[in-house]
């Protein structure tokens, strides 16, 4: 949108240009004398004196409506990402990360890329709060969620799908690049420190991880990323699995 100046100035000019050229007009067919100074002076003047009416009766409502239309984006697009936004941790919600995995899915599946998706469950997150309060258990999904927000790269995306559970969506991604990565979110959260208020503690994280098989459904993918997570549960925990 252009600014209140150089709105002034444009229909200035427009109202300059128009009556500078029903002048010339006029002049050419002798309806009024031949002077070129009169002409401009003419001119000037009334584009002086219509353009602040034509401004404030025109331009000014169109920039306000176009303001209104801009706010009501921007709070649309803010209610939209709150809608899948976990107020908790800051990550998608189940809906945004379902959403963000179909979305990678659809691509891997038109264009035959890898796709990669991984279950984090953190270890023995009941005793957590057991022990130590719900608050605890809270800030513990924090400082998980802040530690696997900082080691994605750009496309990943990542989400709270339940209780103590995410799931990270990896496009691009083949099977042993996955394990890598999920292997160093592992170790860097099993290294770490998690402030609960009074004192820190030490966790773990068990992953599952599930490379796309073309044809299958959101819910095939999940669940075989579900069971590698089960087994990596099974096999005493802060581990990886892949499928």
């Amino acid at each position: 949108m252009i600014s209140a100046a150089r709105a002034m100035l444009i229909i200035v000019g427009i109202a300059f240009c128009a009556e500078f050229l029903t002048m010339l007009v006029l002049m050419y067919f002798g309806y009024i004398g031949r002077s070129i100074g009169l002409l401009l002076a003419d001119a000037g003047l009334l584009s002086l004196l219509i353009a602040p009416p034509i401004y404030w009766l025109v331009a000014v409502p169109i920039k306000r409506e176009y303001d209104m239309l801009q706010y009501a984006e921007r709070r649309a697009d803010e209610l939209g990402e709150q809608a899948i936004t976990d107020p908790l941790t800051g990550t998608r919600n189940r809906r945004g990360i379902t959403i963000s995995t179909l979305e990678a899915m659809a691509h891997a599946e038109r264009y035959g890329h890898p796709l990669s998706v991984a279950m984090i469950d953190v270890d023995h997150f009941k005793d957590v709060n057991d022990t130590h309060g719900h608050k605890a258990g809270d800030r513990v999904l924090q400082g998980v969620a802040a530690i696997l927000t900082e080691t994605l790269r750009l496309p990943d995306k990542i989400g709270r799908y339940g209780g103590e559970e995410f799931l990270l969506v990896m496009p691009e991604t083949g099977l042993n690049e996955t394990s890598k990565i999920t292997e160093r979110i592992r170790q860097q959260v099993s290294e770490s420190e998690f402030d609960i208020g009074d004192r820190k503690v030490t966790l773990t994280i068990s992953i599952g991880a599930a490379l796309f098989e073309k044809g299958e459904d959101l819910e095939q993918l999940v669940s075989r990323a579900d069971r590698a997570l089960y087994r990596a549960k099974a096999s005493g925990r802060n581990s990886v699995v892949t499928s």
